[in-house]
């Protein structure tokens, strides 16, 4: 997979910094300033992956120690930031956003740290991991050995100017397929592994330059319309909350649907704009539970079966409260009594008979959002509000029904073929909410059979997988 530093790229702005990547969600941020002197530009970062093949990777958390820029050794990252690549298909992880002198810039040297993986062996055979041997079926999670920690991209975008008052964002693609050597150690390489491109260019500093989606925080401070939040992966960010900002609450904790229903402590999960200033904009803020409390973000792996309404669950972001829920376990998860099932969203296509209000409705490879409880040990917690949130996948479009503007997709990794019950192919369903990216044009026609894509959306049961598409992204 790849990652991005702004965006589903790595984009360097000399306004800011960030990365995305197949499942964003953690960001480190250093606010702009109110004004960018005239002899200095912003550069923005993010990071973005592109999925491998043969194995399932659920996990891919990797710390980017640093980022700098030459000549002047100019430091982009003011701190290690940590991401997921696994979670980056179609979405995008913010790095961070720094100002920097006006000049012509040569080089990127990028330095890696502490990589942590977690993947389902959906093959045909055990295969051996530097944690021990990973059995047919079997999540197993491994500290990869680095090849070499750092990288440096002179070719390419480079020389890259950067000119008074502007933004410059760079893209940071990292591909998991070229990053794991057929021991699983980890080899970063430019122009193979390692790819950076630039971000489209804006026409002022306050468009939307990324999106950031699916940030898992706890609220640390509330001031006006700028909240201070400390994500799941540690990074902290300043976001800005304005009179588009959406909220989604319980009535019992807020009904005011504004800023006033934000509290220190707060657990909470953010959909975020990168703007060109380098400032995060807040889309919407879902509730996820109160301070002190425990909530996660994690992939379905198998629903309930033989009367149970339990359900098991790879943990991706995690806030733990008092429980030892950690990322990269897998758990089971009950369902309290009374249980809010709900989809805090509303701007997707619509799904015949798609529903989200039971153990019923779930699904293996849905993402949710889950507030957690402690359940009686270290694997198993109780919840009392379980969201359903966008899922993304690869595969190839066997098929498409312009009429009913749909396509089916198969040739799904192993946490679809591999899940119980078996996957084997979803149905896409797209709409005016659908955004086609890296395709030669902007439509369903884009579309044919043999398509290689990433999508993301919410993923229905309804009887059979219908995926509710708000992302096609074309890839090689």
């Amino acid at each position: 997979m790849k990652m991005r530093l702004i965006s589903n790229a790595l984009t360097v702005c000399f306004v800011g910094l960030t990365l995305s990547g197949c499942s964003a969600g953690n960001q480190s941020s250093t606010p702009p300033p109110s004004s960018t002197p005239a002899t200095q530009g912003t550069v923005n970062l993010v990071v973005q992956d592109t999925p491998p093949t043969g194995i399932t990777v659920l996990s891919f958390q990797l710390q980017i120690a640093s980022a700098t820029l030459q000549p002047g050794s100019i430091s982009l990252l003011p701190r290690p930031v940590t991401v997921d690549l696994a979670q980056l298909v179609t979405d995008t992880s913010f790095l961070a956003s720094q100002v920097v002198d006006s000049g012509t810039y040569t080089s990127l040297t990028v330095t890696y740290a502490n990589p942590q993986i977690t993947l389902m062996n959906s093959s045909n055979a055990p295969f051996v991991t530097p944690a021990g041997t990973c059995a047919v079926g079997q999540v197993c999670t491994f500290t990869p050995r680095l090849n070499n920690a750092s990288v440096t991209i002179s070719s390419g975008v480079f020389p890259v100017t950067v000119t008074a008052s502007s933004t410059t964002g760079f893209n940071l693609d990292l591909s998991i397929p070229d990053l794991l050597q057929s021991d699983l150690s980890l080899t970063f390489a430019s122009g193979q592994s390692v790819n950076l491109s630039l971000l489209s260019a804006l026409a002022s500093l306050t468009d939307q330059q990324s999106e950031i989606d699916a940030v898992l925080a706890t609220v640390q401070s509330v001031t006006g319309q700028q909240a201070t939040i400390q994500t799941a992966l540690g990074n902290s960010l300043t976001v800005d909350l304005n009179a588009n900002t959406s909220y989604s609450y319980p009535s019992a904790v807020c009904s005011a649907a504004n800023s006033s229903c934000l509290a220190a402590g707060q657990i909470v999960d953010l959909n975020l704009s990168l703007l060109g200033d380098g400032s995060l904009s807040t889309q919407s803020v879902t509730y996820a539970d109160a301070s002190g409390g425990a909530a996660a973000r994690g992939t379905i792996l198998a629903t309930p079966g033989g009367g149970a309404n339990s359900f098991q669950v790879l943990l991706h972001q995690v806030i733990p409260g008092s429980t030892s829920a950690a990322s990269g376990a897998v758990v089971t998860v009950a369902p309290s009594n009374g249980a809010l099932f709900a989809v805090p969203f509303t701007a997707y296509p619509v799904v015949n008979g798609g529903s989200f209000t039971a153990t019923s409705d779930l699904l293996a490879g849905q993402e949710v959002l889950l507030q957690l409880a402690a359940g009686g040990s270290a694997t198993n917690y109780n919840s009392a509000r379980i969201y359903l949130e966008p899922s993304q996948t690869v595969g190839v479009v066997q098929s498409v029904n312009g009429g009913a503007d749909s396509f089916v997709l198969n040739g799904l990794t192993g946490l679809w073929t591999a899940s119980q019950p078996v996957v084997s192919q979803i149905e896409c369903q797209a709409g005016s909410q659908t955004q086609y990216e890296n395709l030669s044009s902007a439509s369903l026609g884009a579309l044919s059979s043999g398509s290689a894509v990433g999508v993301k959306g919410l993923l229905f049961n309804t009887g059979s997988p219908v995926l509710s598409t708000v992302i096609v992204r074309g890839r090689p």
